[in-house]
């Protein structure tokens, strides 16, 4: 199961820094000379809008407006989406979206796992599909980064019935905290200092491995989202770029192939970066693929013709 690189909230007493803080909250930009044109970017599952900020700031300075919102019981600690239901989660995407549209006559959605889930079902229903608000849809075009046809564990089928049963999931159990690569992975994801966190100390490893945990009742709503979406795909009919990396070891391994070869969009890319694992804005193929991501957006955006 994945956890987002940018987790907020404290472990053992240990304050997130400032930085990090500020990285987790929605954000939006307006944009300069393509102010006209929006970009919704959407976050993944137990992440924050920190995962797609770059994107969005790079979107934006190529001057177009943004917004990343913050999905509900996102932002914080996995166990904080207790509760949360991915109605909830299209509800916010989609007020989003409906705000930009209001300000901007053309919209894109660029989601990035989960989000990109949420970009499909949006992009899949009748509002955006053909007429919104009793005017023609102002959407141009989806971005779908690293979205799931299926999450890449086994143990995901049994999620139905395990969470009646089993309230939580502790995706570190069993990490080995002597591997360097998963010692910089987790300081990074808990935005700390290297200096204040002890991995050492079997004390320090055991808090941290109790502290992450995702509530399986949220993991359950993430795969019904799932699921609804591949009924729904045939209905997305709007030009769609799909992004994979080759390194992505969260997803299955044919997600964007098998997402585009199922929609119902004309125009319907897929794109493969070799050095990139899930969290496709944070890896080193990043800025090849924001611009290819502003490439997309301004080929199918319609030039606004001057009085």
């Amino acid at each position: 199961m994945y956890i987002s690189p940018l987790l907020a909230g404290e472990i053992m007493d240990l304050k997130v820094s400032d930085e990090v803080r500020r990285a987790q909250r929605a954000f939006s930009f307006a944009g300069g000379q393509r102010r006209d044109i929006g970009v919704l970017c959407l976050h993944g599952f137990t992440g924050s809008p920190a995962e797609v900020r770059p994107l969005g700031e790079y979107l934006a300075e190529q001057g177009f407006a943004v917004e990343g919102p913050l999905l509900p019981k996102h932002g914080g600690m996995p166990h904080e989406l207790k509760g949360a239901t991915w109605r909830s989660w299209v509800a916010c995407a989609r007020d989003a979206l409906n705000a930009l549209a209001d300000r901007c006559s053309q919209v894109f959605m660029a989601g990035l796992s989960m989000g990109g889930l949420i970009t499909l079902h949006l992009a899949a229903s009748e509002c955006y599909r053909a007429v919104c608000n009793g005017k023609p849809s102002p959407l141009r075009g989806i971005v779908v980064m690293a979205a799931p046809t299926a999450v890449n564990d086994s143990r995901a089928r049994l999620v139905r019935f395990a969470r009646y049963f089993v309230p939580y999931y502790y995706p570190l159990k069993g990490a080995n905290f002597n591997d360097p690569s998963f010692r910089a992975s987790l300081r990074q994801r808990l935005g700390i200092k290297v200096d204040e966190l002890n991995l050492d100390d079997p004390s320090v490893q055991k808090q941290i491995v109790q502290s992450v945990r995702i509530p399986v009742g949220a993991i359950h709503e993430l795969l019904e989202l799932n699921r609804l979406v591949l009924r729904e795909l045939p209905r997305v009919t709007t030009p769609a770029l799909f992004i994979q990396g080759r390194k992505d070891r969260v997803i299955a391994p044919d997600s964007a192939d098998v997402l585009a070869m199922r929609v119902g969009s004309q125009d319907a890319r897929v794109v493969w970066y070799d050095n990139s694992g899930h969290a496709l804005p944070l890896e080193p193929d990043a800025p090849a693929m924001f611009k290819t991501i502003a490439e997309f957006i301004a080929q199918h955006s319609i030039v606004q013709q001057k009085a």
